[in-house]
């Protein structure tokens, strides 16, 4: 897989992460969740993909990613055995929760429903894995990996943030920045940078 698909991984990973912020500060929590464990699932994909690479000098391939499948525990294990890394319990039980409500789509699957309405703490678990990430791509890239959104991020000209203002939307800077205590820890370059608020 070459380097553009682990920054077009990253991207898609930035906006699912981005999606699962504003659903969640919009009170749609199991939508929320389920875009939050795609984000996750996502990240650690990056994060294994640079491993690969860094380490064996290997780059893993679609099929090779499908192999790790999508389930954010074995995924996280695979992390943590693969970089030699140690991950907080709470991290761990958080990503488990996140697999447990994309796990619940279907009604079928309903029996018992638990979830954990924790914006911040998911920010904090996504900064991390992301610096992470953006710590460990080549440096070629690693300007790009500091982009957020990457290149989904970079559809959004001065024009199309005009248009979102002109309907009362706001742009994917200042969604990443409502409420979010982990802004200032976030290793993204300052175009892609608003200020937190409120």
């Amino acid at each position: 897989m070459s380097l553009n698909h682990r920054i077009a991984y990253l991207g898609l990973a930035d906006f699912d992460y981005l999606s699962a912020r504003v659903l969640m500060w919009n009170g749609v929590l199991n939508t929320a969740l389920q875009k939050a464990a795609e984000a996750f699932e996502k990240i650690l994909k990056v994060n294994l993909m640079l491993e690969a690479k860094i380490s064996r000098n290997e780059e893993l391939t679609p099929r090779d990613l499908m192999q790790l499948g999508h389930h954010l525990g074995k995924l996280l294990e695979e992390f943590k055995a693969r970089a030699k890394v140690t991950v907080h319990p709470d991290t761990e039980r958080y990503l488990a929760m996140l697999q447990d409500a994309y796990a619940k789509r279907y009604p079928e699957h309903w029996k018992r429903f638990e979830a954990e309405w924790n914006v911040s703490y998911m920010d904090a678990v996504y900064v991390n894995l992301r610096n992470t990430a953006v710590e460990n791509f080549p440096k070629e890239e690693r300007e790009r990996a500091r982009s957020f959104g990457t290149f989904l991020g970079d559809l959004y000209k001065p024009a199309v943030i005009k248009q979102l203002e002109a309907i009362g939307a706001r742009s994917p800077w200042e969604l990443l920045a409502y409420k979010n205590d982990f802004m200032s820890h976030f290793n993204i370059e300052a175009a892609t940078r608003a200020k937190a608020f409120p």
